[in-house]
């Protein structure tokens, strides 16, 4: 009997910023023709989940709903771990993260004892904003540590931007001048690139590297709040409706999200994202469906009567 351990499963961390794209990136990576099976955890900041219904559940999907996985001693994610190893078949696993983490003591997570002969962390991968990221450095600490982690940058929505993004790359080669610069469209980028990078970079944690102690829960609670709006699934909503209501998010709101089934030929869900000014509608069939409809703002200062009300007005129901 050989006495030769097995090889650890690679981890990557998909890190960004609120609206980065990071789950776009993730269905791009899922559909790739690379022949891996791949499991996938899915963290948002919230008590109900969007992110997760809109990815395809392959071999194996784990969601983790309001739950902080930028905590280095989180047991949900420890726990999930270690299954996912005992099951066994795995060649890949992808943690994305809240947009709201500091990547890193996730990193370190995958070093815990109980799991670290199995795993080894491939690269923590930052997904940017293209037009959005000089801003949310200069507002957010989470932005700064998720570009400064970093061993891949994906530098996502060029399509946006009239400087091909060099005044974004300006912004993150400030906090990160080491790590390579992928250049994105909706993501699309070459898979070997996140799935197989493999190589020392300043996100990689040391195992007598201790995390932040200085991160605490902050944007859970002091930093950002969210508040979320739920309907049953098989009640529909007047699409033009919601069309009026994203149009009337407070300012505090720094990113909203939905999935809500509408009576359209053009689909029976309508996806819904805002962030940093941009509004996108899009109708889709997930698969499998949602159990409820809802609505998701993460932001600062939210008042939560405020937005019930314009939930209950815009979709007809009564607050």
């Amino acid at each position: 009997m050989s006495d030769t351990p097995p090889t650890p499963i690679p981890v990557t961390i998909l890190s960004g910023f609120l609206g980065s794209g990071k789950t776009t990136l993730l269905n791009v990576l899922l559909r790739a023709p690379h022949g891996l099976k791949l499991a996938v955890i899915v963290n948002e900041f919230g008590a109900v989940g969007i992110d997760g219904a809109l990815v395809p559940q392959g071999e194996t999907f784990v969601e983790l709903d309001n739950g902080c996985l930028c905590c280095a001693l989180n047991e949900d994610l420890v726990a999930t771990l270690e299954q996912l190893v005992a099951k066994g078949g795995i060649d890949h696993i992808v943690i994305e993260t809240t947009g709201l983490a500091d990547p890193l003591p996730v990193a370190w997570t995958c070093t815990r004892p109980s799991i670290s002969a199995a795993l080894r962390v491939d690269a923590i991968v930052t997904v940017v904003d293209a037009r959005a990221i000089g801003v949310a450095l200069k507002d957010s600490l989470e932005a700064r540590m998720q570009v400064n982690r970093a061993d891949v940058l994906v530098l996502n929505k060029l399509d946006l931007v009239d400087d091909g993004g060099a005044q974004a790359q300006e912004h993150i080669r400030a906090h990160n001048d080491q790590a390579p610069v992928l250049r994105a469209v909706q993501g699309q980028v070459p898979w070997p690139l996140v799935l197989g990078h493999g190589a020392d970079g300043p996100g990689r944690p040391e195992r007598d590297e201790a995390p932040d102690a200085e991160h605490g829960h902050g944007h859970g609670s002091a930093r950002y709040q969210t508040y979320s709006y739920t309907l049953p699934a098989d009640r529909a909503v007047d699409e033009a409706a919601v069309e009026a209501l994203t149009y009337r998010v407070p300012e505090a709101v720094f990113r909203f999200k939905g999935l809500l089934r509408v009576d359209s030929p053009e689909g029976p869900w309508l996806l819904i994202n805002g962030v940093a000014g941009r509004i996108d509608l899009r109708f889709m069939t997930p698969e499998p469906a949602p159990k409820a409809s809802a609505m998701v703002f993460i932001g600062q200062n939210l008042d939560a009567p405020a937005l019930q009300a314009l939930c209950a007005e815009a979709l007809e129901v009564a607050p």
